[in-house]
């Protein structure tokens, strides 16, 4: 694995090498077809004027997003056209020489020609080869059935339709005969043909080139490479219990690929997400992003954008539908950060996995193999005490009265045996569901969260139900008005706490019991480590609540009144010790924080 620093991610992936990775990688994907034989994927052959452009490599992110990196044999002095061009977001698309005396001059988009081979079962592609034949669409609205009939006129893009309509006798008088409706195929409840739709499906649509003019003297390799919605990847972990203190960690993805075909291509699994401000706007040489913004700006018009009618009054429709796949405001959606745990403020490089030799049609799924290691682990039970003791007494009556969000409040407050794995690897492990095998014998499931090299991670695997605890906290003073923020005065109460473990195991255990609140904990028994985050105040703003991704009932938030982090900030208290068999440990401390 490598690692890639800071956001320049797309120039550093376009000439980073392989990473390396331990020695249980599987680099073949895992995809077989139903007889259970190796699939393949066999592109379309692109249009005769053109000149191929496979895909080399693509690194994928967590969000849906990707970067895919096409090459092109060319000559200098020539123009090229290349078949298809990527949905690039905004400022993404590139293209750069990689071999030989050439260079990019010039790199524009137009319309041209293509044919495509696609499956019948889909309605998609039914609708892509019925091009010059009658259909009739409908869907029922919250005003009655909707049907429009027509001639499909023309297909722009992957996924949008247009159907020159007609007005049938009796028709609405605001139809308009001859009139351009663009649609998405799942947009309506039913889709007549009335003509046969082809027994084959394959057609000549329209499909955007990418023209390039090259600069230099003769032959070379460019590539281009472009940021595109609709490629994932997911972590999967296998953890088995080996003889003595180990395990074997065992991690797979789970491809998701609707963009593009990839035949024996490089793919890197990138783990953490930099900040790409322009993920919801499409490039302007995607041709078809034109058309799709009318169509969502009909249904949902952005904040500051035209009207719907300077919209219809600048293009060819005459008719508009709801958008399709699109955020809320119609483009590609915004990209959420997902850093797997890292804190955003201080995650200054990118980790990436490689896989070789990957072949995934698009609109296909895909397992591979990552990596498998042996690690040391440890057994330790666990005792996470959050919120206050009187929070705690109202959530185990809610549990009692059937409530599910409290029965897993109360559950969780509970002593878990968990597993403590040390990641001695060379390479960080993502966040992702791990289901634990002992024995050959699947325990549990839980997640493994963000482990950078080198640190520890616990897996929750069952309720220690032997080991029964108690929780007091008793208020010991109540100071009146000791604090003022913006006009509003704040009581100052002080506290103390004991927490009780008892067990009743015939062999001693390994128990770490940590006490969470929005508040500071203080004196703590047994050598108890105290942690404290910097918050509070006029702000009304924790930065670890905003950072960690914890939730704020974690630290009884929900027991406070609304703004208590404007007085108080969360701390942690946490202790490490050996319950010994048929035996009673008492642990205290004492704790204060504001309140109205």
């Amino acid at each position: 694995m490598r690692g890639i620093q800071g956001l320049a991610l797309l120039g550093l992936l376009s000439c980073a090498a392989a990473g390396a990775t331990d020695g249980g990688r599987d680099t073949t994907a895992a995809r077989t077809t139903p007889g259970g034989t190796a699939a393949h994927v066999t592109p379309p052959a692109p249009p005769a004027d053109t000149t191929p452009a496979p895909v080399v490599r693509v690194a994928i992110f967590k969000n849906g997003y990707g970067f895919v990196f096409r090459r092109v044999d060319v000559r200098g002095g020539a123009t090229v056209r290349v078949d298809g061009a990527p949905r690039a977001v905004l400022g993404t698309l590139w293209a750069y020489p990689v071999d030989g005396d050439v260079a990019v001059r010039g790199f524009r988009a137009t319309e041209g020609k293509g044919t495509e081979d696609r499956d019948c079962a889909a309605l998609p592609d039914l609708l892509r080869s019925s091009v010059g034949k009658r259909v009739r669409l409908a869907r029922t609205t919250e005003h009655g059935t909707q049907s429009h009939s027509g001639t499909l006129d023309r297909v722009v893009g992957e996924d949008l339709f247009l159907l020159r309509t007609e007005c049938p006798e009796g028709a609405d008088p605001a139809c308009a005969a001859g009139g351009l409706l663009a649609f998405a195929a799942g947009q309506f409840d039913s889709v007549v043909f009335l003509d046969d739709p082809p027994a084959e499906c394959s057609a000549e649509v329209d499909r955007t080139q990418l023209v390039i003019d090259v600069g230099g003297s003769g032959s070379g390799t460019l590539e281009y490479t472009a940021l595109e919605q609709g490629l994932k990847w997911v972590p999967e972990y296998r953890v088995e219990r080996l003889s003595g203190d180990k395990v074997r960690i065992t991690l797979q993805g789970a491809l998701v690929n609707d963009v593009v075909d990839l035949v024996d291509a490089e793919v890197d699994l990138v783990v953490g997400v930099p900040h790409y401000m322009m993920s919801g706007t499409l490039s302007p040489l995607v041709l078809e992003g034109a058309l799709q913004d009318v169509v969502a700006s009909s249904y949902a018009p952005r904040p500051g954008a035209w009207t719907n009618r300077e919209w219809n009054s600048n293009v060819m429709q005459t008719q508009m539908v709801m958008p399709y796949d699109q955020g809320s405001y119609g483009g590609a959606g915004e990209v959420e950060a997902d850093l797997g745990g890292v804190d955003a403020a201080e995650a200054d490089e990118l980790n990436l996995y490689r896989v070789e030799h990957v072949t995934l049609a698009k609109g296909e799924r895909s397992l591979v193999r990552v990596f498998s290691v042996e690690v040391p682990v440890e057994d330790i039970y666990k005792w996470d005490v959050t919120g206050m003791e009187a929070e705690a007494l109202a959530t185990l009556q809610q549990a009692s009265s059937g409530d599910p969000t409290a029965i897993e409040r109360v559950s969780q407050q509970r002593v878990w045996h968990h597993l403590r794995m040390q990641n001695r690897s060379d390479q960080a492990w993502t966040t992702g569901p791990a289901v634990y095998f002992d024995d050959d014998k699947v325990v549990a499931q839980d997640r493994i969260t963000y482990t950078p090299a080198g640190s520890t991670v616990d897996v929750r695997l069952t309720m220690a139900t032997d080991i029964l605890v108690q929780w007091d906290d008793t208020e010991d003073r109540r100071d009146r008005a000791s604090k003022q923020i913006d006009g509003v005065w704040w009581d100052l109460v002080t506290a103390h706490g004991e927490l009780s473990v008892r067990s009743h195991l015939d062999h001693a255990v390994e128990l770490v019991v940590v006490r969470r609140m929005i508040g500071a904990i203080s004196s703590p028994s047994d050598s108890g480590r105290v942690h404290a985050e910097p918050g509070g105040g006029a702000g009304g703003w924790s930065p670890y609540l905003a950072w960690s991704g914890s939730r704020a009932w974690d630290y009884g938030y929900l027991y406070y009144d609304w703004g208590t982090t404007r007085a108080n900030s969360p701390s942690w208290c946490e202790w490490k010790l050996t319950l010994r068999p048929n035996a009673e440990k008492k642990l205290t401390y004492a704790f204060r924080y504001y309140t109205r």
